[in-house]
């Protein structure tokens, strides 16, 4: 089974960075918002630097989701 995920991309100019935030418990409307309340509060500095938040769609297996925790993985 395939789920839908969104996800908070942190981008500098054009290079992306890293993975802010993921989720499958909001929906797409959400997690736009809380994108461009993101982007509303950077500080000028930040802007200038060209660092913007980028709303992005993802997709993972069931399978993953059903990994071990790490606390499960420890006591192995």
């Amino acid at each position: 089974m395939v789920i839908n995920v969104y996800e908070i991309h942190r981008y500098q100019n054009d290079n992306f960075q890293h993975v802010v935030a993921r989720t499958n418990n909001h929906t797409e409307e959400h997690v736009k918002k809380d994108v461009e309340k993101m982007n509303s509060i950077l500080s000028d500095k930040l802007k200038a630097q060209g660092v913007k938040y980028v709303f992005a769609t993802g997709s993972m297996t069931d399978i993953i989701t059903n990994q071990p925790t790490k606390r499960a993985r420890k006591k192995d």
